[in-house]
């Protein structure tokens, strides 16, 4: 396996493959001039196997079956994670000099630290951008879709809002707090409601050029496709960064966060960063810190701790960039509470290559990912069926963006926390008449925007191939073998393929949830193949308790000064104990909306609070 470089800039297409983000392939793919990537020998931050060699071990297949023999939970091989560290980050103490200056020191440049960055220079405070990649986005530009549920001006015109129109957000908020079971701070959620559109069309004036999607919950760039999910905010983010540095936020790049500076009345009141990874530099920030540098999907410590549910049935995350969890851990060191327990937000088909020794994060889009996400034949470790959630947008318009965080529920929590997908020989022929649409659609190099996707990942079949190659997907000459060989008991598999077989030869599914008959393929041409699935994680929901005005709050319900924090380094967006984070994709905004609106509310009460002295 080739090692992993995470936190960088400029990577090529290949070290997409291991798990890294691409930030795209480079400065000229952004658009964004200012900043001049460093090679990737000179932004290495680590490794991902645990000792610092390139190689990791893992068990034999049929031994890293989700669930041990006697029923418990098999650990994730922690190697194969970017991070595996829940403890606490201590801040630091007043340096004899500083090395930078400003009102508001930004921590991220992904969606929520533009976002908060552009809002704080816009009212006028001086703002410092610290990032540890080599150029802005993050895992945001990777996006596909603002959901958003009333309150955007490009709704009006079709007259939607949620739970009806017109748009009321104390209506919206009454539902969203029943589909969290009363766990979330309602205070919190109205804020949410009532600002989430408004952050919108705030991007639209700094220059974010959106167009309302077919089905009017989401949102996305005018110039990207609408029926593709391919790096569509890219574009925002782009003009999201563009606006900032056009108005003087001055971005660190190559800089990431490694504690806070809290001086001896408890205020926060700098940042310390490695800058070029080399240096530690220290950054006053006379009124504010503002962490928005996202979760920690990428961190098994804080998975188990945190999100349980998470780190048993997900089998992969798709956040390639960052998501270790530092700034969570830095707010735990100054002493900060901890909402949203046991919540996070995954799609469905996440792969299991870190059980055969891969990498833990992979690109959305690898076209295993894509595959696994297919209407295949699909049991659990006893052999019952499992349901299909169809993302066809002409079947049930917002039921179909549902159904990407549905099926992964679905996928999550049978017993052992894994599901099974096997298909055979004729697989190909299949793909185009199951017609998924979202991100589940499959990749091939005539897509429109094809540019914005490395090179190695634009023929989907490159992706299945590695993963036969790593025999993550595997490829069996009889049903015997492949039973085996996904660790399932002596029939289970054989068993759950003969009925199958028998409902495609009658033409009429007899399950509770019955597959539509021109999806009913037998599986009868070797050789067969199989694959361990479960959720595919894109959003931690814990992290650092916050106010309806984004202030981190400590343990003893006071707000710690000086400290804000934007999802997802703040948790409690949608409550405690939620699989997907319902009710549209993670928020109320869906995820990549939820960091926008963070990053502006952030900014917004930052100045407000901070700089003109009152509450907003």
């Amino acid at each position: 396996m080739a090692e992993n470089i995470t936190g960088v800039g400029a990577l090529s297409r290949r070290d997409f493959l291991t798990g890294s983000v691409v930030a795209a392939a480079g400065a000229a793919m952004l658009g964004v001039a200012a900043v001049e990537p460093a090679t990737a020998a000179e932004t290495r931050s680590g490794n991902w196997a645990a000792d610092g060699s390139a190689a990791v071990t893992a068990e034999p297949s049929a031994a890293t079956n989700a669930t041990a023999a006697d029923g418990t939970y098999r650990e994730h091989n922690a190697s194969s994670f970017p991070a595996d560290d829940a403890t606490p980050i201590p801040p630091r103490a007043l340096p004899a000099r500083w090395d930078y200056e400003c009102d508001i020191c930004v921590v991220g440049a992904g969606g929520g630290g533009l976002n908060a960055a552009a809002r704080a220079v816009q009212l006028g405070a001086d703002v410092i951008c610290v990032e540890a990649m080599g150029l802005p986005g993050g895992n945001a530009q990777e996006a596909g879709m603002c959901g958003i549920l009333g309150g955007y001006s490009g709704q009006e015109e079709k007259k939607f809002a949620f739970p009806s129109y017109p748009f009321d957000p104390k209506a919206l908020t009454d539902w969203a707090m029943d589909e969290y079971h009363y766990a979330a701070d309602p205070k919190l959620i109205y804020r949410l409601a009532c600002e989430g559109g408004k952050s919108l069309d705030w991007m639209a004036d700094c220059g974010v050029h959106w167009r309302l999607g077919e089905v009017p919950v989401y949102v996305a760039p005018k110039r990207s496709t609408l029926d593709h999910h391919v790096l569509k905010m890219k574009d925002a983010t782009d003009a999201m960064y563009n606006y900032g540095y056009a108005h003087g936020v001055d971005f660190h790049f190559q800089s990431p966060a490694v504690a806070l500076v809290q001086d001896d009345g408890g205020r926060i009141v700098g940042v310390v960063v490695n800058e070029d990874y080399e240096t530690e530099r220290y950054i006053r920030a006379d009124r504010a810190v503002i962490l928005t540098a996202g979760g920690f999907c990428n961190n098994k410590a804080l998975l188990d701790k945190y999100i349980p549910t998470a780190a048993m049935g997900c089998a992969s995350s798709y956040l390639t960039a960052g998501e270790r969890g530092e700034c969570f851990r830095m707010g735990l060191g100054v002493g900060a509470d901890v909402s949203g327990f046991n919540s996070s937000a995954s799609f469905d088909g996440g792969v299991d290559w870190q059980a055969e020794g891969g990498t833990w994060a992979r690109f959305l889009y690898d076209g295993m990912t894509q595959l696994s996400r297919q209407p295949w034949l699909t049991i659990d470790r006893c052999g019952n069926r499992l349901r299909y959630m169809d993302s066809r947008v002409a079947e049930d318009g917002a039921n179909a963006i549902y159904a990407l965080g549905d099926l992964a529920t679905i996928q999550m929590t049978p017993p052992g926390h894994r599901s099974y997908i096997v298909f055979d020989a004729n697989y190909e022929d299949h793909l185009a008449g199951f017609a998924q649409e979202h991100c589940r659609k499959l990749l091939t190099p005539d897509l429109e925007q094809i540019e914005k996707v490395p090179e190695h990942y634009r023929d989907w079949h490159h992706g299945v191939q590695d993963a036969i190659d790593a025999d993550v997907l595997k490829r069996r000459d009889t049903l015997e073998e492949l039973e085996r060989d996904l660790g399932l008991a002596e029939g289970v598999l054989t068993g759950a393929v003969a009925r199958w077989n028998d409902a495609c030869e009658r033409g009429e599914d007899d399950f509770l949830y019955p597959m539509p008959a021109e999806w009913l393929h037998p599986i009868v041409e070797p050789p067969f193949y199989g694959c361990r699935i479960g959720g595919n994680l894109y959003g931690t929901k814990a992290g650092l308790l916050i106010n309806d005005q984004m202030q981190v709050v400590g343990t003893d319900g006071r707000v710690i000064p000086g400290l804000y924090a934007g999802w997802h380094t703040a948790g409690g967006a949608c409550g405690e104990n939620s699989y997907i984070g319902d009710p549209i994709l993670g928020s109320l905004m869906g995820d990549v909306g939820l960091a926008f609106c963070g990053g502006y509310l952030c900014g917004t009460f930052a100045v407000e609070n901070e700089i003109n002295g009152g509450q907003a």
